[in-house]
């Protein structure tokens, strides 16, 4: 089967296909409240009023976890969190809503809303906000203007696993190829000429400029639920610098990798070393502001608003984050023996991993180690990109320095953190912590909203007969389907962290994963 083209669609994207998917919902009928304003003709902003009033009714089923130690109010800690979720960076790249209000909507992108949503975009919708669709959109809240969307962190560090939504989860579903194809098609003629004369006309133009200019083969993840942000982040900075031009294919990394949950900062804030290979030294990660300049977004723009907001972000709340506590039944007594195991000097785990305390906190040492697993994601931090990142405003905040090695992650939450290795080539700590020969080299990436409790980490496959095949078969059917996620594509080998040899036994390796899920 030929594989579909690929386009890089930036963040924008994601907020085009999401609002259109609920515009075409509504027109096939879906029954939304009175007050909905993102339904059929309804251009109205929204506003910090309604937005606040909402908040807490759609909030009430996400797990937030806050560390028991921030002295901080309720009322203080909601406005934090609320003023995350819908930060817009004063975006320059918007999305109107006017674009999705016609029926001739529907037949440039077809499905109805949990198949569009869910299914093709991979995003976790906000069920109980009538306002706002999905987690990581924004709207243009109190700007006079007709209602327009942004995006922010939240689109890639929501998860749902068994349906609930999990803050601050790294994204397992999400398909950046699809999203790109079906926002060309919306923003381009002739869905876009239906605004001429109006000034969304020209908003949704400059949407379609942006996707085009700001696209490069070396973004395109390979496996939906993967990230290209650093290559992205080259990209971009290579841009500023060049007058607008380019690097060459050859000259940009190949490294996708999964998307980490947001409770690691707390672990890695005393080190200063981030990323998955721990590449950029600097007080925060700031390399994350560069998801804005995919907006087409100068560097002036990244020194005045974006750096000093993320900043505040990672004080007021990502810092705070502690991992989500296991939510089934643990073998207290098995996991016990299991924490005997894992700081074993034999074994040797906690010297590479850290010491926890079972209450979400970690003495994490820091260690980037070469354990032998796939090394295309060091391989990004190349001559050229150091140089780009050099002559970018972010030197000022930190280094990118080449890695020897990826960074043993902290563990807190790592129940949650599936599928697993940097490159999310591993769907459970079963297989990790078996013999690295035996690993599966090929699952269902959208198998990740449910989780496996006897292995930890998620199913092979959602349709349990698939799951029975050999896996030549499953091999056979999916191999070349980006929505499974197969070994033998670049960067995406599941070899490595081989520690077999030193667990011995099934009973080990139970005991281990009994006590990893209290971490």
């Amino acid at each position: 089967m030929k594989p579909a083209r690929r386009v890089t669609i930036g963040c924008i994207a994601m907020a085009v296909t999401i609002t259109a998917a609920l515009a075409m919902a509504s027109h096939r009928g879906a029954r939304l409240k009175a007050d909905t304003t993102y339904g059929a003709a309804r251009h109205s902003p929204l506003t910090r009023e309604s937005l606040t009033g909402s908040f807490d009714a759609g909030i009430r089923n996400v797990v937030v976890q806050w560390d028991p130690r921030d002295p901080r109010s309720p009322d203080a800690r909601r406005a934090a969190l609320m003023a995350f979720v819908y930060e817009t960076y004063d975006a320059s790249a918007w999305i109107p809503q006017s674009l999705f209000d016609s029926n001739f909507i529907t037949q440039a992108v077809a499905g109805d809303i949990e198949t569009i949503v869910s299914e093709r975009a991979g995003l976790v919708r906000w069920r109980d906000n009538p306002l706002v669709p999905a987690f990581g959109m924004a709207p243009n809240a109190d700007s006079g203007s007709p209602l327009r969307w942004t995006v922010n962190c939240l689109t890639c560090h929501m998860a749902e696993i068994d349906g609930v939504a999990y803050f601050g989860a790294g994204t397992k579903t999400f398909d950046d190829v699809w999203l790109g194809e079906a926002l060309k098609r919306l923003t381009n003629e002739p869905w876009r000429g239906r605004l001429r004369g109006t000034r969304d006309y020209d908003v949704a133009q400059q949407a379609n400029r942006i996707l085009n200019s700001h696209h490069h083969d070396k973004i395109d993840s390979l496996t939906r639920g993967r990230s290209t942000a650093f290559a992205a982040s080259h990209v971009e900075f290579f841009m500023r610098q060049h007058g607008g031009q380019m690097p060459g294919v050859a000259d940009v990394g190949r490294g996708d990798v999964k998307t980490p949950p947001l409770w690691h900062a707390a672990a890695k804030l005393p080190v200063g070393r981030w990323y998955t290979d721990g590449s950029f030294h600097g007080r925060l990660p700031l390399m994350a502001t560069s998801m804005e300049l995919e907006k087409d977004r100068p560097f002036d723009a990244l020194v005045s608003v974006v750096v000093p907001r993320i900043k505040d972000e990672f004080d007021t709340v990502i810092t705070r984050l502690r991992p989500p506590p296991y939510p089934y039944a643990i073998d207290r007594a098995l996991a016990d023996r299991g924490r005997m195991l894992f700081e074993s000097r034999e074994l040797g785990c906690a010297t590479c991993h850290g010491t926890y305390d079972g209450r979400g906190n970690v003495d994490w040492p820091g260690a980037h180690r070469d354990v032998g697993t796939d090394r295309a994601r060091l391989d990004v931090v190349s001559d050229g990109f150091i140089a780009a990142f050099d002559h970018s405003p972010l030197a000022a905040e930190g280094s990118l320095r080449r890695s020897h090695g990826y960074a043993a992650t902290p563990l807190t939450g790592v129940w949650a953190n599936f599928p697993y290795l940097h490159n999310g080539s591993v769907p459970t700590l079963y297989d990790l912590l078996g013999p690295a020969a035996e690993r599966p080299r090929l699952f269902e990436v959208m198998a990740a909203r449910a989780l496996d409790r006897q292995r930890v980490g998620q199913p092979l496959a959602r349709d349990p007969v698939e799951a029975r095949l050999s896996e030549a078969e499953r091999l056979r059917r999916h191999g070349q389907d980006r929505n499974w996620f197969n070994t033998a594509r670049p960067g995406s080998s599941n070899g490595g962290h081989d520690f077999w040899r030193y667990i011995g036994t099934n009973e080990n390796r139970l005991a281990l994963i009994e006590y990893l899920k209290t971490l």
